[in-house]
């Protein structure tokens, strides 16, 4: 979901405090009383994140969430709007974990202190302002005359005061990875236990569903994704269509838009879907986009139909949807939503997998990133010994 900001297509809340909980938590058994012994490998990890960006749930708050849940410490502090934040409760930690926030001088005044104190410093962004095309609503006013440079060089800037940079993709890596000598990760965006919602499909006909930030208003141009569907819609009388962010010109009595949907109320409307869609078309930012829309599809049960580029290349059956070329689009949603058998066969996949993508599972990779951050920061800083050994 490359690009969504404070006007994307959902917000979120409840995880918030959910994670500031974790705080003060009871920690797994086996853990508990290794949490005062840093050498044994536990962290404190800061977190610096905006509430109003839905994909800071992906990049930070579900990831420290889950390493909290490992015996680690984990400290929240929030920045608003109006870019207001209190670093204090940062200062005392291992490594503090930075979602976006390149644009933001608290935030990078903050970071900079932090690294002074030999702190470890990892920064996530997700996005990439040179990939933006110039068509999303708001881009002007973003993005025109010289604003798409300054971006470019305020990412630059901060990638100077990480240790580690995280991403989503090998694309986004490879941008990163011109102006920074540093090691650059990639992560992909897991689950969280919240997005597990099932048995929603509680209606007559067949619903099919796409979850949908504005900026993908070029995919539905480049795709024309409105008269497919309107053809879909055409050809098979039971067919409604429902959209979360991304408006279209339908039948408006089988056709519904959602504007926005709370973050912790997604799964369960995505859970009322027969078929999610992921259309995406062959221009830059495509390829740089991360899978998780399959994953929130296949989270909730529902079997999805994706192009068959970017990060959707590679994944079909097995993950219980069907990648396709432009000009099968039709096609294949007609024959899926004719048969409640092939829905049936992909719903279950779907439902394997969706479970495998949870990001207790993946917990790891995250934890290997904070321990290499605070090496590589006890390495600049030769008064600080690294205090973290090896990954349990």
């Amino acid at each position: 979901m490359l690009g969504e900001r404070a006007d994307a297509s959902w917000e979120w809340g409840s995880a918030l405090g959910q994670l500031s909980r974790t705080h003060n938590a009871p920690k797994p058994r086996a853990l508990a009383g290794l949490m005062a012994n840093r050498d044994a490998g536990e962290m404190k990890i800061g977190v610096l994140v905006k509430p109003t960006i839905s994909n800071a749930i992906y990049r930070a708050v579900a990831p420290m969430l889950a390493l909290g849940e490992c015996g680690h410490e984990v400290v929240l502090v929030k920045r608003g709007d109006d870019g207001l934040f209190s670093p204090r409760q940062l200062v005392g930690c291992d490594v503090v974990h930075v979602y976006r926030g390149a644009d933001e001088p608290r935030v990078c005044q903050a970071v900079d202190d932090l690294h002074r104190r030999g702190i470890a410093i990892t920064w996530d962004d997700d996005d990439d302002v040179r990939l933006i095309p110039s068509d999303v609503p708001g881009y002007k006013s973003h993005y025109g005359g010289l604003n798409v440079q300054r971006r470019i060089g305020q990412q630059i800037a901060m990638t100077s005061r990480a240790d580690v940079v995280t991403t989503t993709t090998q694309a986004l890596a490879e941008l990163f990875g011109r102006d920074f000598d540093g090691p650059t990760e990639v992560i992909e965006s897991y689950l969280n236990s919240s997005q597990y919602a099932r048995d929603g499909r509680k209606h007559d006909g067949i619903t099919i569903g796409w979850v949908a930030s504005l900026e993908h208003v070029t995919d539905v141009r480049m795709l024309d994704v409105t008269s497919m569907l309107r053809n879909v819609m055409a050809r098979n009388e039971d067919v409604r269509v429902t959209t979360v962010g991304v408006k279209l010109d339908l039948d408006p009595d089988r056709y519904t838009h959602v504007r926005r949907i709370k973050f912790e109320e997604l799964s369960k409307f995505v859970a009322k879907l027969d078929i999610g869609i992921a259309p995406i078309a062959d221009h830059p930012m495509s390829y740089a986009r991360s899978n998780v829309k399959v994953k929130e599809y296949s989270a909730a049960g529902v079997p999805w139909v994706a192009s068959a580029r970017g990060p959707y290349a590679g994944l079909g059956t097995r993950e219980g949807g069907i990648t396709v070329a432009d000009d099968r689009w039709e096609e294949t949603l007609l024959d899926l939503a004719g048969s409640r058998l092939k829905r049936m066969r992909l719903r279950r996949k779907a439902s394997s997998w969706g479970k495998s993508q949870h990001i207790r599972h993946h917990t790891q990779r995250w934890e290997a990133v904070m321990q290499m951050a605070v090496e590589a920061a006890a390495s600049r800083d030769g008064s600080r010994s690294a205090r973290v050994r090896g990954t349990r």
